[in-house]
């Protein structure tokens, strides 16, 4: 994934929330993993894919201008895990494990 691309190999350094870009962006994608990891266990696989590509769909429009900027794929990252969490709140009302 893009976010993938801007974090150097010494992850164990890193301090969340963190202070620089690549801070931010583990610390975004470790986020995005663990709701992503959520969801998926809380839906069905055909679910979490339409979710996931609904919410992408979403991101990049709303974040369309900012596209050429090198804070965007954390920006992405931050909308997506935004909206997993807002699901993961409706699911815990609705009977939802966590």
């Amino acid at each position: 994934m893009i976010w993938t691309l801007l974090v150097p190999f010494k992850a164990n350094e890193f301090k969340c929330p963190g202070t620089n870009n690549y801070e931010l962006s583990y610390c975004a994608s470790q986020a995005l993993k663990q709701s992503n990891s959520s969801l998926e266990s809380q839906l069905k696989a055909s679910t979490f894919n339409a979710w996931k590509s609904a919410i992408g769909e979403v991101c990049a429009q709303a974040y369309a201008p900012y596209s050429q900027g090198t804070i965007y794929p954390l920006m992405l990252m931050r909308c997506d895990e935004n909206l997993n969490q807002t699901l993961l709140e409706e699911m815990k009302g609705l009977g939802g494990r966590q």
